[in-house]
C-alpha cells in the first residue's frame, strides 16, 4: 500500500520535471526572435514587389512594436483504489492484514498550450508614406520620383551624409515564381511579381530596411546651431542691465 502511494506521487513529479515549462518557453522565445528578422525582410520585399508591379502605388509599412510568448501547462492526476475488508475475514490466517487492496487504477492527463503573437502598428503619417514611396521609386529608378522632386525631399529628410548610402542599388532580383532559386535567402511577392535576395545581397537589403525604418520612426534631419542673444535695457541711473540668452535652434535651409 505504501509503495503504491509512493508511485502515485513520484510519477507525476517526474513527468513535470521532464517537460519543464521554462525550457519550452526558452525555445519558443528564441524562435520568435529569429522570426522577427524574417518578418521584417519579407515585408520589405513584398512592398518592393508591389512597387515593381506598379511604381505609382503606395507601400504598406507596419512596425513590429512588441511580441508575446505564452506557455501554459496543465496536469491532472486521476486514480481509483478499491479495498476489500472481507478478504481477511473470510480467511483463517491471522498473518493477513485486516484490509487488502483488491483493485487499483491510476492515470495522468496533461496538456500544453503555446501562444505566440506579434503586435503591429501601421504607419498613418502621409508625409512619411510619401517619403517611403520616394525611396522605393529611387531604388527602382522610376521617373515618377523626379516628377515630384522626390529625391531632393528625401535628401532633405535624411541629410546629405546618410542619403549617400541610404538607397543601395543592385541587391535584388525580379522574376516569376518559377524563377526564384531554391537557395534564395529571402523572397517576397505581389500578384505575379517575385523579388528575391541571395546570401551575397543581404547587405543591400539590410541597408535599405534601415532607411525605411528611419523614415518610419525618426524625425527629419535638422541642422542646429548654438545661438546667443543679448538684450540691453535703456540705462537707468548709473547701471546698464544686459541679459544674454543661449539656445539651440534649427537652421533654415536655403531655397
Amino acid at each position: 500500500m505504501k509503495r503504491f502511494c509512493v508511485i502515485l506521487t513520484v510519477i507525476p513529479l517526474l513527468l513535470l520535471v521532464c517537460g519543464c515549462t521554462h525550457n519550452q518557453l526558452r525555445r519558443s522565445t528564441n524562435e520568435t526572435q529569429e522570426s522577427m528578422s524574417d518578418l521584417r525582410y519579407r515585408h520589405i520585399l513584398d512592398n518592393l514587389a508591389m512597387m515593381v508591379r506598379n511604381p505609382a502605388t503606395v507601400p504598406n509599412p507596419v512596425a513590429i512594436n512588441g511580441g508575446v510568448v505564452q506557455i501554459s501547462d496543465n496536469v491532472t492526476g486521476i486514480g481509483n483504489i478499491t479495498i476489500n475488508p472481507a478478504f481477511s475475514t473470510a480467511s483463517n490466517n491471522p498473518k493477513l492484514p485486516p484490509y487488502r487492496l483488491t483493485q487499483g487504477f491510476q492515470g495522468l492527463m496533461g496538456s500544453r498550450s503555446i501562444s505566440e503573437q506579434w503586435s503591429l502598428t501601421p504607419l498613418q503619417n502621409p508625409e512619411k508614406l510619401r517619403l517611403m514611396r520616394y525611396a522605393y521609386q529611387l531604388l527602382l529608378d522610376s521617373d515618377l520620383v523626379h516628377d515630384d522632386d522626390g529625391e531632393q525631399k528625401l535628401r532633405a529628410f535624411l541629410g546629405d551624409e546618410e542619403f549617400a548610402a541610404a538607397i543601395p542599388k543592385g541587391w535584388f532580383c525580379v522574376g516569376k515564381k518559377h524563377d526564384v532559386p531554391r537557395d534564395a535567402l529571402y523572397w517576397g511577392s505581389y500578384d505575379d511579381v517575385y523579388v528575391w535576395v541571395m546570401d551575397d545581397q543581404l547587405d543591400g537589403l539590410s541597408r535599405f530596411y534601415l532607411t525605411i525604418l528611419r523614415i518610419a520612426l525618426l524625425e527629419a534631419n535638422q541642422r542646429t546651431a548654438h545661438v546667443t542673444r543679448t538684450y540691453v535695457r535703456t540705462p537707468s541711473g548709473r547701471q546698464l542691465k544686459t541679459t544674454k540668452v543661449r539656445s539651440v535652434e534649427h537652421r533654415r535651409r536655403r531655397a
